[in-house]
């Protein structure tokens, strides 16, 4: 083999390691996004774990549906308002995590929608005061995106509770090794 065949050997030697190397390098960032996607859904799951955060929702849930500003949120609530609070955050937060597509839309609706939909329910008149009080719009502003976007998707698609949509469904059994 003279030198001229032999660099064009190493040529396609090379071309074809640099290809290899891009096909294996895709394989790995696709693994990695769903190991990352895995981890934010554990995430998600373990906030109801959170005995702070449940008992806020619960004391939203429970809060009356005339309190119009958050003097009277606070008042109502009391020494568990920070709870409250927390929740609300933890609602914007998700909010913009969705929305720049760092959580997946199912996971967050099967989990937390009609959470979410409810604090905005019993939440929307104090945010708008709350709004209005301090001249700043944007104010829980990712509370109220989620929760409507929550409320549009439930009136587009037939969302039946889980124990209805999904009564047929049976685990996949797994292989012995």
């Amino acid at each position: 083999m003279d030198l001229s065949t032999a660099s064009q050997w190493a040529e396609v030697i090379g071309l074809v390691t640099i290809l290899g190397a891009a096909i294996y390098s895709w394989f790995q960032i696709n693994e990695l996004k769903k190991s990352r996607e895995g981890v934010a859904s554990l995430s998600l799951a373990e906030l109801f774990q959170d005995t702070e955060f449940s008992h806020g929702c619960i004391l939203i849930f429970r809060q009356p549906d005339d309190l119009k500003s958050i003097e009277e949120m606070e008042a109502f609530h009391g020494s568990d308002w920070p709870k409250v609070f927390t929740v609300l955050t933890t609602w914007e937060s998700i909010g913009v995590l969705m929305h720049e597509g760092h959580l997946d839309w199912q996971i967050v609706h099967k989990l937390y929608s009609g959470s979410i939909i409810r604090s905005w329910e019993k939440t929307e008149k104090i945010i708008y005061t709350i709004r209005e009080a301090t001249g700043i719009e944007s104010a829980f502003e990712w509370v109220q995106w989620i929760a409507e976007r929550m409320i549009e998707f439930n009136e587009q698609y037939n969302n039946e509770p889980a124990q209805f949509a999904y009564k047929d469904w049976r685990p996949t059994l797994r292989k012995a090794p």
